[in-house]
């Protein structure tokens, strides 16, 4: 049998740390994988186009790595030759952990936030990177197989620890990581286990591979120093926190606070009253109009607590439950927005479907604003989803959803098409001085002439101070021509939701209907 162990010059110490490099390089690879939706979705958006586009180019770049690092192994089967292999990754790291949101930013401005756009960022930023850690199994695989009879042993065996690291690295990225520490922290962090990683490869060598292992030890450095100083923050920033949902930043100006999901405003109010800053919050009284009787309400997405403050200030017997899915959106609610739970206002930690599901009781006012960024889960958009509302609904029940686009839009009228499918009267109304519509929803009715709404609106500005009054709102309602028989339904089968949103954002602003 041929001996390939006296090529690579390995014993038992040396397969110790090959050993630990192989582990610790399956674990940084998983984890810049689950951390790379955190560069990119802040510019590019959290949909399907964006991790299709990452779990692509990190396939893409595994396959070249295994290839080359075969071929690299074949010809000089040397545990250094791994190690300088690695330290380059760290070289690109570098450029990740200095530039790489800011790469991300120029990408999606250059591309205008197409998939296209995604896929190429993704190529750049993560591509090098993945390159060089796909060298290392096949490399490894080369250095610790002593005899060929049992390659295939030793080859099953590294795989399944480099299977084990991947595994870790993904968890404790996951559940860790991202919940815990910043963007820049985390990526200071697997700089520098990318760092000890290659002094691990290199540290036999030290006296034939000075300037690798100085590197390493230098880029180890560099994420030591790099991750404990604190990153600059925007233009009147108060917080900034990566979750497994997405990117929050809290920022103020002028008096004004807002809460940023992945760089899209989410909400904002005035320090001075608590109340909303942008329009479409406001908009939610627009309800009464349908049932002037509301008692209770479902919110389903927290953000600042804006619609059900507002709300609550004019009718102060409301009953609010907000359903919320990531826990860091009801810290930053309390801490920078002045909400706070009460016996009648209580917050859900759960998706908000499977809360409907679970729930037992009806509600007269249920409202969606499930918004990630600019992306909307799509298993809260369907004909399904919106069946179950109807059945947690009142007798007098009310059904309304906040789109960020107006009803030119392929996905506003995809929704719109999809709620008509349930409900008997879709009224929607778009939000002056901003791109938004609400689509209000009932079964109690099936016309309402738009005189008869102003007038009901008129004399509910009798009874409270709304601003805008519900007069302006309703005003603000037009009926519409659609060809419903042209526009999709949105099923659990088919929802192709992040497509639509993509083309609802070339659409020109044009108020359909007369």
């Amino acid at each position: 049998m041929t001996s390939v162990a006296s090529d690579a010059g390995l014993g038992r110490t040396a397969l110790l740390r090959l050993t630990g490099v192989v582990t610790l390089s399956g674990a940084i690879f998983m984890a810049f994988e689950i951390l790379s939706s955190r560069i990119l979705s802040p510019h590019f958006g959290n949909s399907v186009y964006v991790w299709g586009s990452i779990i692509s180019i990190f396939l893409a770049a595994l396959s070249i790595g295994y290839a080359w690092g075969g071929h690299l192994a074949d010809r000089q089967p040397r545990i250094e030759v791994l190690g300088r292999l690695l330290t380059f990754a760290g070289v690109f790291q570098v450029l990740l952990l200095l530039w790489g949101v800011r790469l991300a930013g120029v990408f999606a401005d250059w591309t205008g936030g197409h998939p296209a756009g995604t896929l190429l960022a993704a190529t750049v930023l993560f591509g090098p990177v993945s390159v060089l850690f796909g060298t290392v199994s096949p490399y490894a695989v080369r250095l610790a197989s002593r005899e060929l009879h049992r390659v295939g042993n030793t080859a099953g065996r590294l795989y399944a620890l480099s299977t084990v690291g991947s595994l870790a690295g993904t968890l404790v990225c996951t559940f860790v990581f991202i919940p815990w520490l910043d963007l820049h922290r985390i990526l200071a962090l697997l700089l520098a286990l990318t760092a000890t990683t290659a002094i691990l490869a290199l540290a036999a060598r030290y006296r034939t591979e000075p300037l690798a292992l100085t590197l390493a030890v230098v880029l180890g450095v560099l994420a030591v120093v790099e991750g404990a100083i604190p990153k600059a923050t925007v233009q009147g920033g108060l917080y900034k926190r990566i979750t497994p949902y997405q990117s929050l930043l809290v920022t103020e100006v002028e008096g004004i606070r807002r809460l940023k999901s992945d760089r899209w405003t989410q909400g904002a109010i005035r320090v001075e009253n608590g109340e909303p800053a942008i329009q479409y919050p406001r908009y939610a009284s627009a309800a009464l109009l349908l049932n002037p009787e509301i008692e209770n309400v479902l919110i389903m997405g927290l953000g600042t607590g804006g619609v059900g403050t507002h709300l609550s200030n004019q009718l102060p017997d409301l009953e609010v439950h907000y359903v919320e899915i990531d826990p860091a959106v009801l810290g930053v609610a309390k801490r920078f927005f002045f909400f706070e739970e009460s016996p009648k206002t209580r917050v859900h930690l759960v998706d908000a479907r499977r809360f409907l599901a679970r729930s037992e009781r009806t509600w007269d006012f249920i409202y969606c604003d499930v918004y990630v960024g600019n992306a909307v889960p799509f298993h809260l958009t369907t004909v399904e989803f919106i069946r179950e509302v109807k059945t947690k609904l009142s007798s007098r029940g009310v059904f309304g959803f906040n789109v960020a686009s107006g009803v030119e839009s392929p996905f506003t009228r995809a929704l719109y098409r999809t709620i008509a499918e349930e409900f008997t009267l879709v009224m929607p109304f778009e939000v002056k001085g901003a791109g938004n519509e609400l689509i209000l929803a009932t079964s109690q009715e099936s016309w309402i002439p738009a005189e008869k709404l102003i007038e009901i609106g008129r004399s509910l500005d009798e009874r409270w101070s709304f601003d805008p009054t519900i007069e302006q709102v309703a005003r603000q309602w037009r009926p519409l021509d659609l060809d419903l028989l042209e526009i999709p339904i949105l099923t659990d089968e088919h929802a192709p939701v992040e497509h639509l949103v993509l083309l609802s954002s070339s659409v020109p602003p044009k108020r359909g209907g007369t």
